[in-house]
């Protein structure tokens, strides 16, 4: 399957700024924190619409050939493995859009408001060791998800 690269692919503006934050501190691309929340959304069944609340964030050539293989599949996995729903990328995207929107809410009310200031920032000075933290709450995710 042919993916399309020149997507942009949205997210909440509300979230520009902690983007621009967890890219700098413990990310290095816009598509891994989408990633991170699109699973974390998916994981938890929390889709929430963007409306027109989207901002384009970043181009889906950036997204690895795993990543967009795990979008094919969680979409398939909706709908009954059926090939036809994974056709039209920007269709694909627009679900992962809301997956991850869904999935950043977790991800700030799990885990990130330890590290919040007002306005959706990083506080900088706490957040030493954020890259490591966020590897340890993915862990205990995935531990809980197997008990």
């Amino acid at each position: 399957m042919k993916m399309t690269g020149d997507l942009r692919v949205r997210t909440d503006k509300k979230y520009k700024d902690l983007y621009n934050d967890l890219k700098g501190l413990a990310f290095t691309e816009f598509h891994e924190i989408f990633f991170l929340c699109v699973c974390l959304g998916f994981k938890q069944h929390q889709r929430k619409d963007l409306g027109k609340t989207g901002d384009e964030r970043f181009f889906s050539r950036t997204i690895t050939p795993q990543e967009y293989s795990t979008y094919y599949a969680l979409v398939m996995s909706e709908n009954n493995m059926d090939f036809a729903s994974i056709a039209n990328d920007a269709d694909v995207i627009r679900i992962m859009e809301e997956y991850a929107n869904g999935g950043m809410d977790i991800l700030i009310n799990d885990f990130l408001n330890d590290y919040l200031r007002e306005g959706l920032r990083i506080d900088r000075s706490s957040a030493k060791e954020l890259p490591k933290e966020i590897l340890h709450f993915i862990d205990e995710k995935i531990q809980s998800n197997r008990k």
